[in-house]
């Protein structure tokens, strides 16, 4: 059931008490029942359980003609396995889903000139904060040190925080010439590009988890895949 897109780990609970365990039963699942229970999401739900979903195939245009690319935005959301206590696990989780945007970019030809963050505590509140890159960027650190600098800025932890997300939006081709820094900063930006190029090649050959930060070792969600143990968003689904 938590295959799913958008069953996480609250919908899950909710759809057990009715005795939904699997894809299979919520297809079955009276659609009228699952409105009544969880709105709009219901459908959708229902929708997607079923293996329906008649929204119109997008093209990425991989060639820039000076139009707005119909690919606006990457991002990668998480329900976590245990609520965030405190900074270092929310630095953990979102540097796991850095990798994965910033290696999409990469793979897709892309620099970003925003990066947002979305959280959402365990009381269900939240809220998304977003800023302009200092230039475009494919780079995992920078887009991971913007959304920490995000989420500095925007929680006090008055409340744990159930699942988190990191976004990379008005996004460029990576053709585009870059403004050199004048301050020399321009050689820790290359080194950065091949580091990434380098763990990129890696994980394409041994596995997502054959390279890792050490941000992200020595926690229970340490193993967690930076490509498949979160949703994907390519494009809104709404």
């Amino acid at each position: 059931m938590g295959d799913l897109l958008y069953v996480g780990r609250s919908t899950k609970k909710k759809l057990m008490k009715y005795g939904i365990y699997t894809i299979g039963q919520l297809a079955q699942t009276s659609l009228d029942f699952l409105v009544l229970q969880f709105g709009k999401m219901g459908a959708v739900l229902w929708r997607f359980a079923n293996g329906l979903d008649d929204s119109p195939v997008k093209r990425f245009d991989q060639n820039y003609n000076g139009n707005e690319r119909l690919i606006k935005s990457i991002g990668n959301s998480i329900t976590t396995p245990r609520d965030l206590k405190n900074r270092e696990d929310v630095k953990l989780i979102v540097y796991m889903l850095t990798e994965s945007v910033a290696m999409r970019l990469r793979e897709s030809g892309c620099f970003c000139q925003t990066v947002a963050i979305h959280v959402r505590n365990k009381e269900l509140k939240s809220f998304t904060r977003q800023t302009k890159t200092e230039k475009p960027t494919d780079l995992t650190n920078e887009i991971a040190e913007l959304a920490m600098r995000l989420f500095d800025q925007s929680y006090d932890f008055s409340s744990d925080i159930r699942s988190l997300g990191v976004r990379a939006a008005d996004l460029l081709p990576d053709t585009v010439p870059i403004q050199l820094d004048v301050f020399g900063h321009e050689e820790e930006r290359v080194r950065l590009a091949r580091l990434d190029d380098t763990v990129d090649g890696l994980r394409k050959r041994f596995g997502n988890l054959s390279v890792r930060r050490a941000v992200t070792l020595g926690d229970s969600m340490s193993g967690l895949d930076p490509k498949k143990d979160h949703i994907i968003h390519p494009i809104g689904y709404f």
